[in-house]
């Protein structure tokens, strides 16, 4: 008979195996009734962009779908620095160190190039944005008028206040270019997936 300790690993395991990114993402781009596999297909270039925990096992796995059409991406995602391992189109960018949480002018020089990249897209081209958990914090490029120091001393500052991550977010969207739409913006209409 199985203990309780036994149930609960069995419960803690299948939650881990449903949100692996790999076949999660290989799942969205291969469901026709999505239609994104069909928009990749079509599209003269596929710009890759983003930032999280997650986003190597994503971007891999964008790869891995795409691998027919690897000549057409292009791509730029801000990672931890110890998850960034080199992958064949989608560069990996070291954003942070592991357990940090505090905005890093690596991260903002990632992040214009993400925006950037961004501003680049034609009308056929395609951007696949992949954002997972750690994003926002990975993601810290000021708004104009902001420095990245101010942002630090904000986030300084929420932390101290014990801001749970939704506060912290809420703030974070405001003092962003990236974030609260400052990355749909950067592609000015183009074709978003």
């Amino acid at each position: 008979m199985n203990s309780l300790a036994d149930h609960a690993r069995a419960i803690w395991q299948a939650a881990v195996d449903a949100v692996k990114p790999d076949p999660l993402v290989r799942q969205a781009l291969t469901d026709a009734a999505l239609g994104i596999g069909a928009a990749l297909a079509n599209a003269r270039r596929v710009l890759v962009l983003g930032g999280g925990k997650a986003g190597p096992a994503m971007a891999a796995a964008v790869e891995g779908v795409l691998a027919d059409q690897l000549s057409k991406i292009e791509g730029i995602i801000n990672v931890p620095a110890e998850t960034a391992v080199s992958l064949e189109k989608i560069r990996l960018h070291p954003a942070r160190p592991a357990g940090s949480n505090q905005p890093t002018a690596a991260g903002a020089e990632g992040s214009y190039e993400i925006l950037r990249l961004a501003r680049t897209a034609g009308p056929d081209d395609v951007a696949l944005c992949l954002i997972s958990g750690g994003g926002s914090a990975l993601l810290p490029a000021p708004a104009d008028g902001l420095t990245l120091a101010d942002k630090q001393a904000v986030t300084l500052l929420l932390h101290a206040s014990g801001a749970t991550i939704n506060e912290m977010n809420a703030v974070r969207k405001h003092l962003s270019a990236i974030k609260g739409g400052g990355l749909a913006k950067a592609f000015a209409g183009k074709r978003l997936v």
